[in-house]
């Protein structure tokens, strides 16, 4: 039921940063700016900050973080119309920063690698380094699962060049390059803030598992399961508070500071609640079905707040998960999805083991299961499915698995679409920029 600005031709040069004794290095807009020339060993960790930033320019992560799960079955959305229908046209002003902006990240993040890589095997720097490996490599997932072919940038290429995009399988290929790169010169987990070998491994588990990489995805979740480096914790809420460390974080990106009412409480919050402000346009709710799905013991059932939206006459489901909080944060990857990984990954191969299934399902006050409750592996991972459904909405990952659970097409098709606007059409400002871009299938620049 469902129904001004640094451009991709500015992502191959190096984008303003202050001078190393300025205190603004890490900020998006610096008082002041320097070249390639200028980084030292004691700036580069500004550097990597001032890529995470670029991520949130303008506190807007939370505005193109949430289109896809807004295409997706999870939600119905009044407020982005076009995305609710899978039919966006070129021209519209949300699409420009889900491109420029991962974009921009890897810039920043180009300048950290190309500096590091002059001096092989630098302690000091090695985690730094790690760093802007694991957040390129998040960028190029970011704009591959909205756009598909991407242009790869190492850093020093001719700002006058046009450069077409990359097929997908060699920016995948790039991605998981990086990835090994940053799990070689990450340290362990220390905090969520910070890079980590997991969270290498991690994304690295997911780049494989969208590709069907079953036994290198199984593989690497263990790796982050045998760690022993997280927890499942009993407040789920915790998870996504920007100043709670909780053991379940792997990585997470803090947007600077705002006022309560931005971030992704403003897109799926309810706007009011017994006649109590709340952030959100109330026009965006979760899938009342899938809400129904939770037992009522589960902890994640008040993740949810049933009332009236803005413009709707029945009461509906909001998703409330997100905090409103000055320093919203965006939770990149966390312990459960191993877990999930690690399950989905050996049914796929035909093995059906509910251990690690059993492990979020017990922290979450769900029913457990046994083996033999799934007369086979097949069965097995449609539960997967909806207890991804259950544990990740609204946090970016529905898309691929729609993808991956082959319920793409079909939904597309039910809104009257071309299966080829699974990818989100190019912004018709970047052909002004750069003529050589190809415009995604069945769109028009």
């Amino acid at each position: 039921m469902k129904k001004n600005i640094l451009l991709h031709l500015a992502a191959i040069t190096a984008i303003g940063l202050s001078s190393s004794c300025s205190k603004q290095l890490d900020e998006v807009a610096p008082d002041t700016k320097i070249g390639y020339s200028q980084l030292n060993r004691n700036n580069l960790p500004l550097v990597i900050n001032g890529a995470k930033l670029a991520l949130t320019n303008n506190n807007s992560f939370y505005l193109y973080y949430a289109l896809q799960d807004i295409m997706s079955d999870d939600f119905q959305s009044l407020s982005l119309p076009v995305y609710e229908g899978n039919n966006i046209p070129a021209n519209d002003a949300t699409l420009p920063p889900a491109y420029r902006q991962p974009y921009q990240c890897i810039a920043n993040a180009n300048m950290v690698i190309q500096f590091a890589n002059q001096y092989p095997g630098d302690s000091a720097i090695s985690s730094t380094l790690g760093e802007a490996y694991l957040l390129r490599a998040y960028s190029y997932m970011l704009l591959t699962a909205s756009f598909g072919d991407a242009v790869i940038i190492k850093g020093g290429e001719d700002p006058k060049s046009r450069p077409a995009r990359n097929p997908l399988a060699e920016v995948n290929q790039f991605i998981e390059s990086d990835l090994k790169n940053a799990a070689d010169h990450l340290p362990d987990y220390a905090n969520p803030v910070a890079g980590s070998k997991q969270a290498a491994q991690l994304l690295l588990a997911r780049l494989y598992l969208n590709q069907g990489r079953n036994d290198e995805a199984l593989t690497l979740a263990n790796a982050v399961i045998s760690s022993g480096k997280f927890t499942l914790q009993s407040g789920y809420a915790d998870i996504f508070k920007s100043q709670v460390n909780s053991g379940e974080v792997i990585y997470r990106i803090t947007e600077t500071s705002t006022n309560t009412f931005y971030g992704l409480p403003n897109i799926y919050g309810p706007g009011t609640y017994n006649g109590v402000n709340m952030s959100g346009s109330g026009n965006t709710w979760a899938d009342s079905n899938l809400v129904k799905s939770y037992e009522p013991t589960d902890v994640r059932l008040a993740s949810f707040l049933r009332t009236k939206g803005a413009s709707i006459v029945d009461s509906v489901y909001f998703l409330t998960k997100f905090p409103q909080e000055i320093t919203p944060s965006y939770v990149v990857c966390r312990y459960s999805e191993a877990l999930l990984v690690a399950a989905e990954a050996k049914a796929r191969k035909g093995t059906v083991d509910v251990s690690t299934y059993n492990l979020l399902r017990t922290a979450r006050k769900a029913s457990t299961a046994n083996n033999t409750d799934f007369a086979n592996a097949a069965v097995f991972i449609a539960a997967i499915e909806q207890e991804r459904r259950r544990e990740f909405i609204g946090e970016r990952l529905r898309w691929n698995d729609m993808r991956r659970f082959g319920k793409l097409n079909a939904w597309l098709q039910s809104f009257g679409q071309p299966v080829t606007h699974a990818l989100m059409p190019l912004p018709s400002r970047e052909f002004f920029i750069n003529p050589n871009l190809a415009q995604n299938a069945d769109y028009s620049k």
